[in-house]
């Protein structure tokens, strides 16, 4: 839900942060969906996925709910997960300590809830796409899928069955969609 209230970029990264963690759109305070029990399983698999993939292969980072602001689009953003290249990250110790991330990440990581309504993630996939994050994913929990977004060709969408990649961003890294999604039946009472 979005509040009425208008203000500048500068005005909403000087607010108290919120729980769950509000998004600002050209002068807009956006609502962020509480995530679910789905949501934050799935989030911290994908973290911890990524992070293995980083301890081999030293291209990057993953972060969970890191801010990141654009003055052009005048927006303020929170990705489920997001990974960077090293190259891209923060270069001082107070720009790692403070609030928003001024650059895009590498790989944006939106995980659809129930509350999600789809004006929402589409508007911020538009976002993402346009202000050139390489690698956009749209996880859906309820249908197992996850569909894979690069500027300029179509779509790509992966089953739970199926092994998406992280190119172009990273070199080597595979994500077998049934080693995500297990994570979300372990311990369910049978005919749930």
């Amino acid at each position: 839900m979005a509040t009425a209230t208008t203000m500048t970029l500068d005005e909403f990264l000087a607010l108290p942060e919120t729980e769950p963690p509000s998004e600002f759109a050209c002068g807009r305070i956006v609502e962020k969906p509480m995530p679910t029990w789905f949501n934050s399983r799935l989030a911290a698999r994908l973290a911890a996925l990524f992070e293995i993939y980083f301890m081999a292969h030293d291209e990057g980072y993953v972060n969970v709910e890191l801010r990141h602001a654009s003055r052009e689009e005048r927006r303020a953003y929170v990705p489920d997960v997001s990974i960077a290249r090293w190259e891209r990250a923060p270069r001082t110790a107070s720009q790692r300590r403070e609030g928003a991330i001024e650059q895009t990440p590498d790989i944006a990581i939106e995980i659809a809830s129930p509350d999600d309504r789809p004006a929402r993630i589409a508007d911020k996939l538009a976002f993402y796409l346009r202000a050139g994050v390489p690698l956009v994913w749209i996880v859906d929990p309820d249908e197992r899928t996850l569909t894979a977004y690069t500027p300029g060709r179509p779509p790509t969408v992966f089953g739970e069955a199926d092994t998406a990649d992280a190119a172009p961003v990273l070199s080597a890294f595979r994500l077998p969609l049934h080693d995500l999604f297990s994570v979300l039946d372990r311990g369910l009472e049978p005919g749930s």
